[in-house]
C-alpha cells in the first residue's frame, strides 16, 4: 500500500517528534547523572550553543553544570518538525535530591530549541534556557 504525500509527511513528523522526545530524555539523564560527555553528545557536533539566562556558551563543556544531586525534567513539549530541521519549546523543572532522599523543587524555566537531523539522529543546534524568577516566600521552594 502506498501512502499519500500528506500521510508520508505526517509519518515523518511523528517519527521525528518521537526521536526528539528520546533526545530530551538522554539529555536530561546525562545532565542529572553528571555525565558531561554524554550531555554534550546531544548537541550538534560543531557550531552548537547553549544560552542560559542570556549567557551564551559555544564551548558546551564549560556550559555543563549538571550532576551534584540535581534532577532535570522537561515537560509540555511543543515540537515542530520541518524536514531535517525542528523547533521545540518546553518547560524545564530542576529538582535537588538531598542526602536524606528528600526532593525539593529548585527551579523552573523554559527551553526554546532549534534541532537538526544529521548523522542518523536528532541533535540540538541551539538551546535557550530562561529560568523563572522565584520569590523567596514561595512555599514550594526551600
Amino acid at each position: 500500500m502506498t501512502m499519500t504525500y500528506q500521510q508520508e509527511q505526517l509519518l515523518h513528523a511523528a517519527t521525528g517528534r518521537a526521536a526528539i522526545m528520546d533526545l530530551n530524555a538522554r539529555h536530561n539523564r546525562a545532565y542529572s547523572a553528571g555525565e558531561r560527555d554524554r550531555w554534550v553528545a546531544t548537541f550538534r557536533h560543531s557550531g552548537a550553543s547553549l544560552t542560559r539566562d542570556r549567557e551564551v556558551f559555544t564551548d558546551l563543556r564549560q556550559a555543563f553544570d549538571g550532576g551534584d544531586a540535581l534532577r532535570l525534567v522537561t515537560v509540555d513539549h511543543e515540537i515542530s518538525v520541518d524536514g531535517i530541521n525542528a523547533t521545540q519549546r518546553c518547560v524545564a523543572v530542576l529538582f535537588a535530591v538531598g542526602g536524606d532522599s528528600h526532593t525539593t523543587l529548585r527551579a523552573t524555566g523554559t527551553y526554546r530549541d532549534e534541532l537538526i537531523y544529521e548523522r542518523g539522529g536528532w541533535y540540538f543546534t541551539s538551546r535557550i534556557l530562561e529560568w523563572d524568577a522565584v520569590r523567596r516566600q514561595c512555599p514550594l521552594v526551600g
